[in-house]
């Protein structure tokens, strides 16, 4: 392994990092609203990324509203939206790489637990990790902060870096004084990931190599 930096692990986060899973996901939330009644925002792409019921509570439904809408969510997207998902060009070239170069791999993700592994088991990919940390249905693990500090407790002894595309990465991780590779070809807007505070931001996949290789 290259010594040029301390990490030994690399925790990504799923949607918006390694999967474009923009499509499922509007598409579920567009059933939820149809089948709830509810009037969805105007804006649903802020929806990806932080934990649902968050995103929810932020546009102001009541806990009431967000149980119907969030049963409504789940039907269809286990069914339907978790597959219409696809893996970001050059992805799987990055985890080959790192792979062979000794870094270990670990998914946290803001996705329950289950549906992430369904997703990572479609696209072939559930083998290249070493553990999968997800959020729990009962949200006794719901914020990005408590899912990387789970992923932490599942490796053990590791010197980690993040890497993700929302805000919520780069302060779930720094919370836990993890350094987090921020990607701009997730779901973040303008300047999102300067001001949350991200060590690097890279445009392409490949680029995450060199940083956690190289720490540039």
């Amino acid at each position: 392994m290259n010594q040029n930096t301390s990490f030994d692990t690399v925790i990504f986060d799923l949607d918006g990092t390694l999967s474009d899973s923009a499509p499922g996901i509007l598409a579920s939330l567009g059933h939820a609203f149809a089948e709830t009644g509810f009037t969805p925002p105007d804006d649903l792409v802020r929806f990806i990324g932080p934990p649902l019921q968050t995103a929810f509570l932020e546009e102001g439904f009541t806990v009431e509203q967000i149980t119907e809408l969030m049963t409504a969510y789940r039907a269809h997207y286990w069914e339907i939206g978790a597959f219409a998902n696809f893996v970001y060009p050059g992805i799987e070239q990055v985890l080959d790489s790192l792979a062979g170069h000794g870094y270990r791999l670990a998914i946290a993700t803001s996705k329950p637990e289950l549906t992430a592994r369904r997703i990572l088991e479609f696209f072939g990919f559930t083998e290249r990790f070493e553990v999968i940390g997800g959020a729990t249905f009962d949200l006794t693990r719901a914020t990005k902060s408590a899912v990387v500090g789970y992923v932490l407790e599942q490796l053990g002894p590791s010197r980690p870096v993040m890497v993700g595309d929302r805000h919520h990465d780069i302060e779930g991780s720094a919370e836990h004084g993890l350094d987090c590779v921020g990607v701009t070809w997730g779901y973040a807007v303008d300047g999102e990931l300067q001001a949350a505070g991200a060590r690097w931001i890279v445009d392409e996949p490949h680029e995450i190599v060199t940083v956690v290789r190289h720490g540039r």
